[in-house]
C-alpha cells in the first residue's frame, strides 16, 4: 500500500540512508565517526518504516482500544531492538554517542522536511 505524502518521505530515507552508509564506509579507515552517523540515520528510517507499513496496512477506522495496545506493543519492541543496538553499540563497540545521536536528528529532520515539503504540495 503507498500513500502519497509517506511514499516521498520514506524514498528520501532510503536514499539518505544509503548515501550515509557508502560515505561512512569509505570514511571508516580515517574515523568511525561517520559510519555511526550513517548508522543513527539508518535505525531511524527504520523506524519510520516499520511505523508506516503498520498505520498504512490497518485502513481507516478500524481504530480501537485493541489497535491501541497493538500500537505500544510494537512500539514498546521497537524501543527495546533500538535500545539494545545502542548498548551493543555505545558499550561494545564503543562508538561516539555524538554521532548517533547526529544520525538520529538528521534522520528525523529529513522525514519533516520531506513530510512538510509533500504536503504544502498536495494543497
Amino acid at each position: 500500500m503507498w500513500h502519497p505524502a509517506i511514499g516521498p518521505l520514506l524514498r528520501n530515507m532510503l536514499l539518505l540512508s544509503m548515501l550515509c552508509l557508502a560515505a561512512g564506509g569509505a570514511a571508516f579507515v580515517l574515523t568511525p565517526w561517520p559510519f555511526w552517523f550513517a548508522v543513527g540515520v539508518c535505525l531511524m528510517a527504520l523506524i519510520f518504516f516499520g511505523l508506516s507499513r503498520f498505520f498504512l496496512r490497518s485502513g481507516p477506522g478500524v481504530y480501537s482500544t485493541a489497535f491501541l495496545r497493538m500500537v505500544l506493543l510494537r512500539w514498546g519492541g521497537r524501543l527495546l531492538a533500538s535500545a539494545g543496538l545502542l548498548y551493543l553499540a555505545l558499550t561494545v563497540c564503543k562508538a561516539p554517542p555524538g554521532a548517533i545521536l547526529g544520525g538520529f536528528t538528521t534522520g528525523a529532520v529529513t522525514a519533516l522536511l520531506t513530510y512538510a515539503a509533500v504536503t504544502r504540495g498536495q494543497e
